[in-house]
């Protein structure tokens, strides 16, 4: 039997619902019997509580507009690739700009578009004052989380994390991005280094 899969429906995800959501698949017969009980109470029948469960279940029209969405997932993945390969082209050799590594056997869908600079803070301050909106996403290793500290890790455990966490920003990425779009925040993102505004 193989691990299970986990898909998150969040709102700004690739495939995103209109509120939080998230699915589970696994071939495991047993696995799935008891992700179920666990998604709705965790009751195996009506009002029968084998184990204590969640309230956990999507409900049927958020279903009805990941099914719809659904639909159009491949191509506004593939519009994505197309979009990341904009930033690519147009970042290459800019500043001490470093793009995700997109893995040989993989394919990568670009729910964000991460870079990294040391120049990271003030990167996205120049960008914001021209209404660039960026984003940090997990700028707080989860080693480091007070709700973590239980496991023992502290500062310098996981330095590479560390080192990412205080360097990514995630660049505007949507499927319906246009080019003029990426062109600008590339001529902005150019500007910031030419001009050492760091």
């Amino acid at each position: 039997m193989g691990c299970p899969d986990y898909f998150s429906f969040y709102p700004s995800k690739n495939l995103g619902a209109y509120g939080d959501g998230g699915m589970v698949t696994t071939d495991d017969p047993e696995l799935a019997k008891r992700m179920s009980w666990l998604r709705n109470y965790g009751q195996a029948a009506k009002y029968r509580h084998t184990e204590k469960g969640l309230n956990a279940r999507l409900d049927t029209l958020q279903a009805a507009i990941l099914s719809v969405k659904l639909l159009h997932l491949p191509r506004w993945n593939k519009a994505r690739a197309v979009h990341a390969e904009w930033y690519k082209e147009l970042l290459a050799g800019v500043g001490d700009l470093v793009f995700q590594q997109e893995a040989r056997y993989s394919t990568h869908i670009y729910h964000l578009f991460i870079v990294e600079t040391e120049w990271r803070d003030a990167l996205r301050e120049h960008l914001s004052r021209r209404a660039i909106q960026t984003g940090v996403h997990y700028p707080i290793p989860i080693h480091l989380q007070l709700a973590y500290e239980d496991l023992g890790y502290g500062e310098g455990d996981f330095p590479e994390t560390e080192r990412l966490a205080k360097r990514m920003v995630s660049l505007p990425m949507f499927p319906e991005i246009r080019r003029d779009q990426v062109e600008r925040v590339a001529k902005e993102i150019e500007g910031f280094f030419a001009d050492g505004q760091r």
